[in-house]
C-alpha cells in the first residue's frame, strides 16, 4: 500500500519513494536538533544514514502483514 506519512512514523521495512528501505530510525538524541529524525537506508550498494525533518512528508511503499 502506497501512502504519505511524516517521516517520524516511519517504520523498519517501509520502502521510500527512492526504493530504498528503512533499516533504523532514530528520533531523539542529544546529537541533533529535536525536530530531526536520523534514518538508516539500505539500497542495493548498502546502508546510508540521513537526517530528515520530523515533519517532512515522505512517499513510501508499507508491506500489511497478513495473518491467517
Amino acid at each position: 500500500m502506497k501512502l504519505k506519512v511524516q517521516a517520524q512514523h516511519l517504520k523498519p521495512g517501509d520502502i521510500v519513494g527512492s526504493g530504498e528501505s528503512v533499516s533504523a530510525i532514530t528520533i531523539n538524541s542529544t546529537k541533533w536538533p529535536s525536530n530531526k529524525v536520523y534514518l538508516e537506508l539500505l539500497n542495493d550498494s548498502g546502508l546510508r544514514s540521513v537526517l530528515w525533518g520530523k515533519y517532512t512528508l515522505i512517499n513510501v511503499e508499507r508491506v500489511e502483514k497478513v495473518t491467517i
